[in-house]
């Protein structure tokens, strides 16, 4: 079952997708998750969102392959920061997401309030003062933080601007249309992830394992192609 990812050999065709805020399920959180992917020979993708930075994540990662999952924020300072932190941690790629610069309407969390507890924090934005997910009355304190923080105006030319700030290959998460990947792939990225977003950002999005195979067939040899959800 091993494989290659961007030159990178893996025991398996599974990688760990990046997932926020990991210490709500477990006390050490992605970096478990880290230790585990490198343990079993495999990829640990880590949110921007994470709630242990993405240099004790390379910590306990160890030899391991990672990738760090990037939103891009209003302030591209913040951004810029992020990238280079990324790549002087060893991390290999950027998995850019593109599918959620507006957020979609998760009911259950505006009903319950989400906000991060006491003691938990977007950990990686800490040092910019951009570290806390607060409640906000009547809704969702992670909406309220996507709508205050990320930049809602990405297009294809945001692309170009970051492969101009990195030197890591640069991966567009969040692909299910098949000329959109070819887009992804004519702005010079390695490869794309067919993702809806778990789907919460857009209702009866089309899933997964359903828009795979337009997708393989529009970028041929020209990259990389990952999916995740929907199977």
């Amino acid at each position: 079952l091993s494989t290659t990812v961007l030159g990178r050999s893996v025991s398996m065709p599974v990688l760990v997708a990046p997932t926020a805020f990991q210490r709500l399920a477990h006390a050490e959180g992605e970096l478990a998750a880290a230790r585990a992917a490198a343990a079993e020979g495999t990829v640990m993708g880590l949110s921007t969102l994470s709630t242990s930075t993405m240099e004790e994540v390379a910590a306990a990662n160890g030899p391991g392959g990672r990738w760090f999952q990037l939103y891009v924020y209003k302030d591209r300072g913040i951004t810029r920061a992020l990238v280079e932190r990324a790549e002087n941690a060893g991390y290999e790629a950027l998995a850019l997401t593109v599918d959620a610069p507006l957020f979609g309407r998760r009911l259950r969390d505006m009903r319950n309030g989400f906000a991060l507890p006491a003691g938990l924090t977007a950990a990686n934005l800490v040092p910019g003062g951009m570290g806390e997910v607060r409640h906000v009355d009547h809704d969702s304190g992670l909406a309220a933080y996507i709508a205050t923080m990320l930049d809602q105006s990405i297009t294809w030319r945001d692309v170009a601007w970051l492969r101009s700030i990195t030197r890591l290959p640069v991966i567009v998460k969040g692909i299910v249309r098949g000329d959109d990947a070819a887009r992804a792939i004519a702005h010079d990225a390695a490869g794309v992830i067919v993702s809806n977003h778990g789907g919460r950002q857009l209702d009866t999005a089309i899933a997964t394992a359903d828009a795979l195979p337009e997708i393989v067939d529009a970028v041929g040899d020209g990259g990389e192609v990952y999916v995740d959800g929907g199977i």
